[in-house]
């Protein structure tokens, strides 16, 4: 009867394995018909995937449709989509998160899928901008309320994360703040473009402070992050070198915040100018003509998750140990004589003793893991994440003649950023993780350790027999655990690497849009990549998103 269980239990693990590959290859194909811009092809993949069975991966099914409707241009299936996201977040934040925090369970790959925190974040995101874009081709104005709602709750997701006493160092985000005055400006009430302004702002604040954080701004951005866990306050302006990166962007937000200013309070403009210091150019822009062009660019895709395996010692886990059996001969025995059976006859040592990320992780305790025995499970991580370049945008009118070019600053690198998130992960979840697993483990070893005694008293010389079938046992049990531990490589396939903006003023007409790299400092001369055609009007400012991966 036990044998029959025990098959049972790893038929079912093997089945669940298999249709995690299964969706994994399937995911990997979407994201390949999504990147080539063959969306039929990938709505498709994704209608017959295993991902729309998963009863666990509902959110993840709405974000993934969501994104393919935007990028199809159905507008109201994106809000059906990303309103039905925000639903299933606000049900599984706060109403399981909590219970299963408690129980260990998070991320577990057998467990519901909760996002990260960048991916429940940037659902916000993908909604306002829906509602954005439907209100510029509807004109009806409870679109436009929408897409300012949804703004909103996204400043309250950020403010609810940080009254739950989540440690974190991503408690906002500049897309949140730059494109949320976006929205507000494009309104005619003057209470909005107030609203607008002050975004503005406070994305550079951020830019100042926060997204040191980030290498894409910051040079020094690994020892800013240990220095900022250390003394848990906004690191030395020292540790935060800048990079062209950040150049650019605070050019944007001076432009933004000197354009704004001068349209709702034109006698604040020369106060702004010597607070900001903006470069010469910056300034002669935003004294000139109004812009009414906005282009938004969501570049790449994000890394996915990978499982990155660690080691714990099973010594600090035998006092957690709840069944009874295990207990007492826990207790019998000895701890040490547990640990030293675990190393010498089972093998037990660790393997897995490389650096653990940029954090000030908890040294002694993997340190420890490295000297006596230990087991393996895997947390999710985001380990390489391709550098973006810096960028030019052109506009070509339809002769093909340039117009107008101007850099392509990034507002926000979700590669990087979600690195970050994931290494914090790991270091709060590391010890209660480890801890779990190992019981799990300890259970396997009490197993084979008395099997062994049991063999071994037998007969002088049956120490091999003993070793043998002690092994045997201990791996046959540890082969299922390991599928049973396995990191969750869930996410959110078509999430941009990178989110970019700009903004030009420009005749009613038709006009193709191009990018090109930096070489070092020097300035593109021509457009290497052309990324799509824009119309402008005469019905004021409005808002083109472009996707393009610079690798296609």
């Amino acid at each position: 009867m036990v044998r029959s269980l025990k098959f049972l239990f790893l038929a079912i693990l093997f089945i669940l394995g298999a249709c995690a590959s299964k969706m994994k290859n399937q995911m990997k194909d979407f994201r390949d018909k999504f990147a080539l811009g063959d969306f039929a092809a990938a709505q498709t993949i994704l209608a017959k995937s295993e991902l729309k069975k998963d009863k666990k991966s509902v959110l993840l099914w709405h974000l993934e449709n969501g994104t393919l409707d935007l990028a199809m241009n159905n507008l109201d299936g994106a809000i059906v989509n990303f309103s039905r996201s925000l639903e299933l977040i606000d049900q599984l934040y706060t109403t399981k998160l909590a219970s299963k925090a408690a129980s260990l369970l998070i991320n577990d790959a057998s467990d519901e899928f909760y996002g990260a925190s960048y991916e429940r974040s940037y659902a916000h995101y993908f909604l306002s901008k829906a509602y954005y874009l439907r209100y510029l081709t509807s004109g009806n104005k409870l679109d436009l309320q929408g897409a300012r709602g949804t703004i909103l709750a996204w400043d309250t997701y950020f403010a609810d994360l940080q009254r739950s006493g989540t440690k974190t160092l991503y408690t906002t985000d500049l897309m949140l703040k730059v494109f949320g005055g976006q929205v507000h400006e494009v309104s005619e009430i003057r209470n909005d473009k107030q609203i607008s302004l002050q975004l503005y702002k406070d994305a550079l604040n951020i830019l100042e402070g926060q997204s040191g954080i980030l290498s894409l701004f910051n040079k020094k951005s690994v020892e800013y992050i240990k220095s900022y866990e250390a003394e848990k306050k906004k690191p030395a302006d020292k540790l935060y070198e800048r990079t062209a990166a950040y150049n650019d962007l605070k050019d944007f937000l001076h432009f933004k915040i000197l354009a704004v200013t001068r349209e709702i309070r034109s006698t604040d403009f020369d106060n702004q100018v010597k607070a900001l210091k903006p470069a010469d150019e910056v300034k002669k822009k935003a004294m000139g003509p109004k812009t009414n062009v906005v282009l938004v660019m969501e570049e790449g895709f994000i890394p996915p998750k990978l499982g990155r395996p660690f080691n714990f010692g099973i010594r600090g886990a035998m006092g957690s140990v709840k069944d009874s059996g295990a207990k007492t001969f826990i207790a019998t025995v000895g701890v040490e004589a547990v640990t030293l059976f675990a190393m010498n006859k089972l093998g037990m040592v660790p393997t897995q003793t490389a650096s653990t990320g940029s954090f000030l992780f908890a040294h002694d305790v993997t340190r420890l893991a490295v000297q006596e025995a230990a087991i393996e499970f895997e947390l999710p991580m985001i380990e390489n994440v391709p550098l973006v370049q810096r960028l030019e945008v052109f506009i070509l009118n339809d002769q093909g003649v340039v117009v107008n070019h101007l850099p392509l600053p990034v507002i926000n690198e979700n590669g990087d950023l979600a690195r970050v998130v994931l290494e914090e992960d790991v270091v709060s979840r590391y010890v209660k993780t480890g801890t779990r697993v190992a019981v799990r483990h300890l259970g396997a070893i009490v197993t084979a350790m008395v099997l062994y005694q049991r063999i071994k008293g037998v007969s002088e010389g049956s120490d091999f027999l003993a070793k043998s079938a002690a092994m045997a046992t201990y791996v046959g049990a540890a082969k299922g655990l390991s599928m049973l531990e396995r990191a969750d490589t869930r996410h959110w396939t078509t999430l941009p690497q990178a989110f970019r903006m700009a903004e030009v003023s420009l005749k009613p007409g038709l006009y193709k849009v191009g990018i090109a790299s930096y070489s070092g400092d020097t300035v593109p001369k021509a457009p290497t990549k052309l990324l799509g055609d824009i119309v402008v009007n005469n019905s004021g400012k409005s808002l083109h998103t472009l996707r393009f991966n610079q690798n296609n």
